[in-house]
């Protein structure tokens, strides 16, 4: 079933691993004036057990509902903020009531409807006509989201593993087991390529963030524009000069954050995973 048609802007979903620049693309996304930043990563849509799984059979109605009502609600991924920093209590459990009595007549029009109920009126406040969601298996869930809103864009980040893994073992309340942070990355690729491989060109675009602010600025915000479909590029091109740069990304800067023994481990294993990975046909993936 296709969406009804609404005017020109429709939802930018931004994905990839941890520590790739979802929330700074976000940032330089909404400097336009057409895209509301929504606050938080919703996660409802796309994460494990979430809309995404449901429209395509991998969960349950009450399992969806319980997840909305009790996780994505009170909080999201290690303590970030949840549902409940753009809606209340009365509105989420009003509009879950209504999600459920639509679903089974038509679950994709109730899905969409969902997304449309939670999350545009964060836009309409803004005054703005769209918005913009960084959460991070918007990649995955993509073919999912590109059926429910045909028109709307994901943008895929990704960076040098290595970078990513430096950048997880030194955040707080995440993990310092160097296995289990590589383990996450090689995860996250093998889910975005599951969501890439059914979407076009004209749908998705992967930036490497390092590329972006540091080895291939000019390129890559071409890109981006063009693939935006950015009439006035201006805003963003005034954010980018501002706040995009190799310094505020740490470009570089992985094996300054880590022991000289983990930043040996490290690279090693890095460069195997990618081999391994390209042996997949990933072949996106950042080269070390």
């Amino acid at each position: 079933m296709s969406a009804p048609a609404r005017d020109f802007p429709h939802p930018i979903f931004i994905g990839g691993s941890a520590r790739t620049g979802t929330h700074a693309m976000g940032r330089l996304i909404c400097s336009l004036p057409q895209y509301a930043m929504l606050g938080l990563e919703a996660r409802f849509h796309c994460a494990n057990d979430g809309l995404s799984d449901l429209l395509t059979g991998r969960t349950d109605l009450a399992s969806f509902r319980d997840r909305v009502l009790g996780m994505w609600w009170s909080r999201g991924l290690l303590g970030e903020k949840g549902l409940s920093e753009i809606t209340t209590r009365e509105r989420i459990e009003e509009t879950m009531d209504a999600f459920a009595d639509r679903f089974e007549a038509d679950p994709w029009e109730a899905g969409r409807a969902l997304v449309r109920d939670l999350l545009d009126p964060v836009a309409e406040r803004q005054g703005k006509p769209a918005w913009v969601d960084v959460s991070g298996f918007n990649v995955r869930a993509g073919p999912v989201l590109h059926r429910l809103f045909p028109r709307a864009k994901v943008v895929h980040m990704v960076r040098d593993g290595r970078a990513v893994v430096a950048s997880i073992l030194n955040k707080r309340d995440q993990t310092d087991d160097r296995e289990v942070a590589l383990a996450h990355w090689e995860r996250r690729m093998r889910y975005s390529h599951e969501g890439l491989r059914e979407m076009g060109p004209s749908d998705a675009l992967t930036v490497d963030l390092d590329a972006l602010t540091a080895t291939d600025r000019e390129r890559q915000f071409a890109r981006l524009v063009e693939f935006l479909e950015v009439e006035d590029p201006a805003p963003m091109r005034e954010h980018f000069e501002t706040r995009i740069s190799a310094e505020r990304a740490n470009v570089g800067a992985w094996r300054s954050r880590l022991s000289p023994a983990d930043a040996r481990w490290l690279d090693r294993r890095y460069r195997a995973a990618v081999r391994e990975l390209r042996r997949e046909g990933i072949d996106w993936v950042p080269e070390p």
